[in-house]
């Protein structure tokens, strides 16, 4: 039994279709079981647990041999870092309390940082709390989200402008698709190792803002160019979009993080592994499906 947290996100559900169709008996942690309807019809069981209560996480998670966690973002909160904080002492009791052998968890690039990463802190705690348990853990880093451009498709696509927060626009930065790292994390969970592993995980070749316009642009079939947001239009851009005012600052030293090369790939101890799907096959992808 493997159980997966975030079996109705895009990483999460990859990971539990790829086991499902292996064969194995999947079991998804939810908050709502009315949204996870579809996967009761694919075979997985599926629970209600609250992340922070340790107990009903720790029900969970009995009778699995591994778990792949992935955390919430935490934006609407007034303090995401209390939130993930509280969660992840949650988690930990849960893995220890029911027995579980094995924990995959989605990490990220820059996560080995102690400051100056912003957002990705929350993850650098994550990796803090699990690397040292007795048992079998990988963290995978992933590059940046591919989907986080799929809010600027429509706009994109009327204006001929991608708005990009890296800067410089030559700026090249790892990426990938959601799906290559679900499908890894079901992969992990399937292999058996001692100890803490670290997977750096991304596309080749890292993308910049050119890159990414010039993707939409045979995508769209029309030329999109890459505009730098000013800096003093971050935290509103990111409050505009639902951010509280401490998560669009953390959001806002994460970029500065990436635009400083502060937050880069490279650890001496984590292994590489290099996905396939491409940014143009996302994009491609979300607009077949808005189309269906």
């Amino acid at each position: 039994m493997y159980t997966v947290i975030g079996i109705t996100g895009k990483t999460g559900g990859t990971a539990a279709k790829a086991l499902l169709a292996q064969g194995h008996k999947v079991r998804g942690v939810v908050r709502n079981v009315a949204k996870a309807v579809e996967w009761r019809e694919r075979g997985a069981e599926i629970v209600a647990a609250e992340l922070s209560d340790r107990d009903q996480m720790a029900r969970a998670f009995e009778g699995s041999e591994g778990v792949y966690v992935m955390l919430p973002t935490y934006f609407e909160a007034q303090d995401m870092f209390a939130e993930n904080t509280r969660d992840l002492t949650s988690l930990k009791h849960a893995v220890m309390a029911a027995g579980v052998r094995k924990v995959v968890f989605l990490s990220s690039i820059g996560a080995e940082r102690e400051t100056g990463t912003g957002a990705i802190l929350k993850l650098h705690a994550l990796e803090e709390a699990f690397s040292n348990l007795p048992i079998s853990t990988a963290a995978i880093r992933a590059g940046w989200f591919m989907e986080n451009f799929h809010g600027l498709i429509s706009s994109a696509r009327e204006t001929g402008v991608l708005w990009s927060f890296l800067d410089p626009l030559p700026l090249r930065v790892p990426m990938i698709a959601t799906k290559d790292i679900g499908t890894l994390a079901a992969d992990l969970l399937q292999q058996t190792w001692s100890g803490h592993r670290v997977i750096e995980l991304a596309a080749e070749p890292a993308l910049s803002p050119i890159d990414v316009a010039s993707s939409f642009s045979k995508v769209f079939g029309r030329e999109i160019k890459a505009s730098i947001v000013p800096r003093d239009q971050w935290i509103p851009t990111y409050q505009s979009w639902g951010l509280t005012p401490r998560s669009s600052e953390a959001m806002a030293e994460m970029i500065e993080g990436f635009n400083s090369h502060w937050i880069a790939f490279g650890s001496t101890s984590a292994e590489r592994v290099v996905a396939a799907t491409t940014l143009e096959q996302v994009l491609q992808e979300t607009l077949s499906s808005t189309q269906e």
